[in-house]
């Protein structure tokens, strides 16, 4: 079995990455209606699903830490018409 420094699996950590690109292809497959129907908002996805959409970053990522939890894959999307270049990065320690 693998295990990283913190001593959590791999696979955890591999989990993550999928359940992110996961709910970024939801957003890209369903972007122009979340676009005509929460233009300028934030939506927090978790699973494949739109849970809201809110008016700020932070309202949205404490709803979801809310519902489920701190270690939960749940993702904040910035709804607007022209997407900004976003870059994921995983520090390496």
């Amino acid at each position: 079995m693998c295990y990283n420094e913190n001593k959590t699996s791999c696979y955890e950590g591999n989990m993550a990455q999928t359940d992110l690109k996961e709910n970024m292809d939801f957003v890209k497959k369903n972007r122009e209606e979340l676009l005509k129907d929460h233009e300028n908002k934030y939506l927090l996805v978790f699973q494949e699903k739109l849970v809201g959409a809110f008016d700020s970053y932070e309202k949205a990522a404490e709803e979801g830490v809310r519902l489920f939890g701190m270690d939960a894959n749940f993702l904040v999307y910035h709804s607007v018409e022209k997407e900004p270049l976003n870059f994921i990065v995983e520090a390496q320690t």
